[in-house]
């Protein structure tokens, strides 16, 4: 039963947490003042920086949650590499699936290498053409189709 009274101890000082901050914040409209991080550092015993983020969080999707708890890393489905190296990335793609038949996709990532590397651009990882050629695929071929 030791454990259950941890979670519950752990529950009420989230609670406790999430009520300050929202207290503390719900009337903020401007620039916090540095009373009012004070406050949260003292009322939180967090650090000014996770104080700014709690708040930073608070105002972009109106949670109280912790910094730690928000998901890490790039947006799913985020495109990272620069406008040109997309555009090396399409135009090999649809020149090696214009062809009825298809090329092995290590073809078509030593093509996007060397394409790449023509142009001095650093080489995309092949996981990011992967999904780039899925992304086609799903799209269907269209205008870039088979011709006869």
């Amino acid at each position: 039963m030791s454990g259950n009274s941890e979670e519950d101890h752990q529950l009420n000082y989230r609670k406790r947490r999430e009520d300050s901050l929202r207290q503390l914040l719900s009337g903020i409209v401007d620039k916090p003042s540095k009373e009012i991080i004070e406050e949260l550092k003292k009322d939180l015993g967090v650090s000014r920086a996770t104080a700014y983020r709690m708040m930073k969080t608070f105002r972009t999707c109106g949670a109280v949650t912790a910094p730690w708890r928000r998901p890490v890393g790039r947006p799913k489905g985020a495109r990272c590499l620069d406008p040109r190296r997309e555009q090396l990335i399409q135009e090999a793609i649809k020149a090696h699936y214009s062809h009825a038949l298809r090329p092995k996709f290590r073809a078509l990532v030593q093509d996007i290498h060397q394409r790449c590397g023509e142009e001095l651009l650093a080489p995309p990882n092949w996981r990011t053409i992967r999904k780039r050629l899925r992304d086609f695929e799903s799209r269907g071929r269209g205008a870039c189709g088979v011709a006869n």
